[in-house]
């Protein structure tokens, strides 16, 4: 298994932030790589290569979580379940596919 960190330099500011990520694929296959980019309120703020993706199915419910990480933790140092929770509020969730 492989993971990649892409993470930005500032921590966010309080208040409402528009957080996006886009996933640009090499394409030529399953499993390609591609770039990574991490924007807040439209402005990247991180950008890294993901040289692999996941070549074949995967559960579907998993790292579709909104709020707490139920499954494969999607930041290592702080885990699943009770200690990933957050506590403040994400009045909506938009998941697009180009």
């Amino acid at each position: 298994m492989q993971r990649t960190t892409i993470v930005g330099t500032s921590r966010l500011a309080p208040g409402a932030a528009t957080i996006r990520f886009e996933f640009a694929y090499d394409g030529g296959g399953p499993g390609k790589g591609g770039t990574g980019a991490l924007y807040v309120n439209d402005q990247k703020v991180a950008e890294g290569r993901i040289e692999r993706t996941q070549p074949t199915f995967f559960s579907g419910d998993d790292t579709a979580d909104v709020g707490i990480d139920l499954g494969t933790p999607v930041v290592e140092a702080i885990g699943s379940e009770a200690r990933s929770r957050f506590t403040g509020k994400i009045p909506r969730v938009t998941i697009e596919v180009k």
